[in-house]
C-alpha cells in the first residue's frame, strides 16, 4: 500500500548543489546563470519523484521521470552528462543523509537510471497516429493552432461535427491527442511555453463552445439521477482532462459538479458531502501530488457522510503503475473520459 515519504528536499538539494559544484568544477564553470538556477530546482524535482517511488516501493515513477527529463534536457542543450552527473551527486548525498533502509533502495534506483542514460535516447513518436479515426482532423487542427489561424481552427471542428463526428470523438481523438502531442513538442524543444499555452487555451475555448452546443441541443437521452464531483487534486493545475471527464458525465445524464484545478482537500470533502455525491473523479498529472490524493481518499473513508462515495482516479501516474489506484485506496482507475463514465455506471449500478 501507499506509504507517504517525506524527505527534507530543501536541505538535501542544498547539500547536493554544493557537492556538485565541488565535484564537477570544470563542468560547473561552463554553466550559465540559468543552468545553475535549474540545477537547484532539478535536485528538488529528483527528490520529489524519488519520494513517490519510495512510497510505492517501485522504481517505475522515477524511471518514467528520468526518460522524460533526458529528452527535455537534450533539447535544451544542457551538457550531455548533466542528468547523470546530478543523479550521481544526489546519490552520494542521500547515501549519507537518509535512513539506511531508504539508502539501499535509492542507490539501486539511481544507479539503474544512470546506466539507462548511457544508452542512446529513443525517439519519442507523435501521439497523432494514423490508426486514430480522427487523425486527419487532429493534425489539421494542431497545424492551424501552430499557425495561429484562429478562423480556420473553429471551422475545422465545426465541419467535423457537421460531418457526423460526435463531441465525444472530438474530445477523445482530437483534443486529448493534441494535448499529448503538444506536450511532446514542448519536451523535444519544437515549440515554446507560449505556444503550448496558446494551444491549451484554444482547446479550452473550443471545449466551452462544444459544451454549450450539447446543452442547447439537449441530446441527453436519459437522466441518471446520480451525482458526480470532478476535480483536480490540490496544487494540480492540469485541468483539461478532468474538464472533459465532467462533460462526458453530463452528456451521459449525470448531475455534474465540476470544480476544476487545484482544489483544497477540505473544500472537496465539503462539496462531496453537500452534493451527496455518488462518485468523485480525481485527476493528477504530476506524480508528486499523489500524497494529496492519498490523504483525500483516507479522509473521505473516515467521514460517515462520504465513506461510501465511489472514487475514480486518473492521470499520468496511474498509467505508469497499474495497481497504483489500489494502493491509494480508490475504487477504480479510468484511462480516459469514456472509461470513467462506463466504470462509474458499473460501480453505481446496484443503487
Amino acid at each position: 500500500m501507499y506509504q507517504e515519504v517525506n524527505l527534507d528536499e530543501n536541505y538535501l538539494s542544498g547539500k547536493a548543489f554544493d557537492y556538485y559544484r565541488k565535484t564537477y568544477p570544470e563542468l560547473w564553470e561552463t554553466f550559465s546563470a540559468y543552468q545553475k538556477a535549474c540545477l537547484m530546482e532539478d535536485f528538488k524535482t529528483h527528490i520529489r519523484y524519488l519520494e513517490e517511488s519510495l512510497a510505492i516501493n517501485d522504481p517505475a515513477i522515477f524511471n518514467d521521470y528520468v526518460h522524460w527529463a533526458q529528452a527535455l534536457y537534450l533539447s535544451r542543450h544542457f551538457p550531455e552528462n548533466y542528468l547523470s552527473s546530478s543523479f550521481f551527486v544526489l546519490n552520494e548525498v542521500l547515501g549519507k543523509e537518509i535512513p539506511l533502509d531508504f539508502r539501499v533502495i535509492t542507490n539501486d534506483i539511481i544507479k539503474q537510471c544512470i546506466e539507462v542514460l548511457k544508452q542512446p535516447q529513443e525517439e519519442i513518436l507523435s501521439f497523432i497516429k494514423k490508426d486514430n479515426p480522427c487523425h486527419i482532423i487532429a493534425q489539421a487542427y494542431l497545424d492551424a493552432l501552430l499557425l495561429k489561424d484562429t478562423e480556420n481552427v473553429q471551422k475545422i471542428i465545426a465541419a467535423a461535427i457537421k460531418s457526423g463526428v460526435t463531441v465525444q470523438e472530438i474530445y477523445l481523438h482530437v483534443f486529448e491527442k493534441i494535448l499529448q502531442e503538444t506536450g511532446r513538442l514542448w519536451q523535444v524543444g519544437n515549440i515554446s511555453i507560449a505556444e503550448e499555452h496558446h494551444i491549451t487555451a484554444s482547446i479550452v475555448q473550443e471545449i466551452t463552445r462544444l459544451h454549450d452546443h450539447v446543452l442547447s441541443e439537449d441530446k441527453r437521452a436519459i437522466q441518471r439521477n446520480k451525482t458526480i464531483v470532478a476535480a483536480c487534486i490540490e496544487k494540480e493545475r492540469h485541468e483539461i482532462g478532468i474538464r472533459m471527464v465532467a462533460d462526458f458525465f453530463e452528456m451521459d445524464g449525470w448531475d455534474t459538479y465540476y470544480i476544476g484545478a487545484d482544489t483544497p482537500s477540505r473544500s472537496l470533502i465539503g462539496a462531496i458531502r453537500d452534493r451527496n455525491a455518488d462518485v468523485i473523479a480525481l485527476s493528477t498529472t504530476m506524480a508528486f501530488h499523489l500524497p494529496a490524493i492519498h490523504y483525500l481518499i483516507r479522509s473521505l473513508r473516515a467521514h460517515p457522510k462520504t465513506k461510501n462515495v465511489k472514487i475514480i482516479v486518473g492521470g499520468h501516474p496511474f498509467t505508469i503503475v497499474p495497481d497504483l489506484w489500489i494502493q491509494v485506496g480508490a475504487d477504480a482507475y479510468a484511462g480516459n473520459a469514456s472509461e470513467a463514465v462506463a466504470i462509474a455506471n458499473q460501480l453505481t449500478s446496484k443503487y
